[in-house]
């Protein structure tokens, strides 16, 4: 009865409209509607990284929390899970700031912050969490960290984030067993592409000799016009509406990754908006999805293990041939490797990787301006072999990408409707004598639906509003290659209208209202549903059915 009364009551979202302009004051605290980590009822032990550390030293300039980290000898292991804890409080004006968190050469979480604006008397205090298990390997000996945001403070962005930062390590028993994880973890920390180098590459040496599976996992940030870069525009109507300054290229992104030269995939990102990003009160005090902790793909690159198993050096690149503004790339080498033997082997036997998708852009006239509409779609696949102590091993990997986005692009350009859906699937099938040994499948949507009008002077006299309707839908499913047993499944919903006037760096118009759904499962499996509406940078509904921690 909850749900159903909750999902009719989301229908709608009304637009904002009030006999005076409002300006918010304060506001709650930022909260987002997906599920927690869970946590198992077993022994643990946490370790402080950071306690209380202030994004800026006295005289403004920013700065990083470091150190060693070292396993906690009351919690040895094996563990059940490892999970990192953030707290960040901040008051006064400020941007929406980069933050990240090395270990040992590996970029573990990469995200970015609320931005404050200034107007209220207290505080903001948001919290985060993330599974670090997947990298439990690097946690077993000691290593050096170094994280935090990177801030800038002035006499009007006098903002600073102070952070806390633990990683809380629980023990593993039999009720809550070690999962499997990596055998080793390969980190590059992060680099930037820009138009001038839109390829950047990451040298990868002192892998393990006796790999069995691998795994890339990609984090990509969009800056500057690729930001908000699913409302970017070709060239020629950024050049038809000079005065609204319209970033180029188009709205479609991708980086093709390679191995040692040879073409391996495609990597794409949710499309992730910030908390300052259209306008600040869309985000005040729900955040868009994965604002804290962007949401990073994994893709299966099984087929090139026999490459890397050769005790050499190797290079992995990321190429954009669209790059309209500055993404950064942060990437990771998940590999397993096979206990039973010292050194593994194999061939890459195909590598259909497109150069490009088949993409086609439409402009047309409408009323007030123009449409445009890019399609684009991505059919790739590669196989391999791998020789382990449980023979040979072939694994195919197919991968489908299906993206249109629609914008109509109005009043002399300062004025953008964009539709915009994202979809596709990762299937990998790995066989031993011809007969199924594993096999996964992982599908993802992102529609998107954006609204903005834009009169802007500068940062201190403007008048912005809009709307964002974003969805991430996820699934993931194991069996045979033919059947297919559901293993997760979820679905997050955002939808929220903004508006922001300001003169002389006064605002004289601030209001928000905001709605977001979580449908699906934790990570236990366990049903989990959560909504939370706010009008006015204020909560006013708040209700969660299901998980545990």
């Amino acid at each position: 009865m909850l749900i159903g009364a909750v999902l009719s009551s989301l229908l709608l979202l009304p637009g904002l409209a009030s006999a005076s302009p409002v300006v918010e004051g304060d506001t709650d605290n930022p909260v987002t509607a997906a599920p927690a980590v869970t946590r198992p009822d077993t022994p643990h032990c946490s370790v402080t990284l950071a306690d209380g550390f202030r994004s800026n030293a006295a005289d403004g300039s920013p700065q990083f929390y470091e150190g060693t980290l070292t396993p906690p000898k009351a919690c040895p292991g094996p563990w059940a899970k490892v999970v990192m804890d953030q707290t960040v409080t901040v008051s006064g004006r400020q941007y929406d700031r980069i933050g990240d968190l090395k270990i040992g050469g590996t970029e573990v979480w990469w995200g970015t912050t609320e931005e404050p604006s200034g107007e209220g008397r207290r505080a903001i205090t948001y919290h985060f969490d993330k599974d670090l298990t997947p990298y439990s390997v690097l946690l077993r000996t000691p290593q050096p960290f170094h994280g935090g945001v990177e801030n800038y403070t002035s006499p009007i962005y006098t903002g600073v984030y102070a952070q806390t930062v633990t990683l809380t390590y629980y023990q593993a028993d039999r009720r809550h067993p070690a999962p499997e994880t990596p055998g080793h973890v390969a980190g590059f920390g992060h680099a930037d592409a820009t138009p001038a180098a839109p390829t950047v590459h990451f040298t990868a040496q002192g892998l393990p000799r006796n790999i069995t599976r691998a795994y890339l996992e990609v984090t990509l940030e969009g800056h500057a016009c690729d930001e908000q870069w699913f409302d970017d525009v070709p060239d020629d109507v950024a050049a038809k509406y000079p005065a609204a300054g319209l970033c180029g290229k188009g709205p479609y992104r991708e980086a093709n990754f390679a191995i040692d030269g040879t073409p391996a995939g495609s990597a794409f990102t949710f499309p992730h908006i910030y908390s300052g990003g259209i306008v600040p009160q869309l985000w005040r005090p729900i955040v868009a999805i994965d604002t804290f902790s962007l949401h990073a793909e994994t893709y299966d690159v099984t087929p090139f293990a026999g490459r890397l198993v050769d005790g050499g050096t190797h290079d992995l690149s990321f190429s954009f041939p669209d790059i309209g503004g500055e993404f950064t790339v942060v990437p990771t080498l998940l590999l397993y490797t096979d206990k039973n033997a010292a050194q593994t082997s194999g061939a890459l036997t195909r590598h259909d990787v497109a150069a490009a998708p088949v993409r086609q852009t439409t402009v047309k006239d409408i009323d007030g301006g123009v449409n445009v509409t890019v399609t684009a779609k991505r059919d790739d696949v590669t196989a391999g072999y791998v020789d382990t102590s449980a023979g040979r091993v072939y694994t195919r990997v197919e991968r489908t990408r299906d993206y249109r986005n629609s914008d109509d692009v109005t009043g002399g350009g300062f004025t953008q409707h964009v539709v915009q859906a994202d979809s596709g699937q990762q299937t990998s099938v790995s066989t031993v004598d011809g007969r199924p040994r594993s096999a996964a499948r992982h599908t993802w949507s992102y529609p998107l639906t954006t609204d903005a009008t834009a009169n802007i002077t500068d940062d201190q006299n403007l008048r912005i509003s809009g709307s964002v309707e974003m969805t991430k839908i996820l699934g993931d499913a194991t069996g045979d290659g033919r059947n297919w047993r559901p293993v997760s499944a979820s679905r997050e919903w955002l939808t929220s209208s903004g508006v922001l006037a300001r003169t002389n760096g006064v605002n004289t118009e601030a209001d928000g209202r905001s709605k977001t759904l979580f449908t699906g499962s934790d990570d236990l499996g366990q049903p989990y549903f959560h909504y939370v509406a706010s009008e006015h940078g204020l909560i006013t509904e708040n209700r969660i059915v299901g998980g545990r921690g």
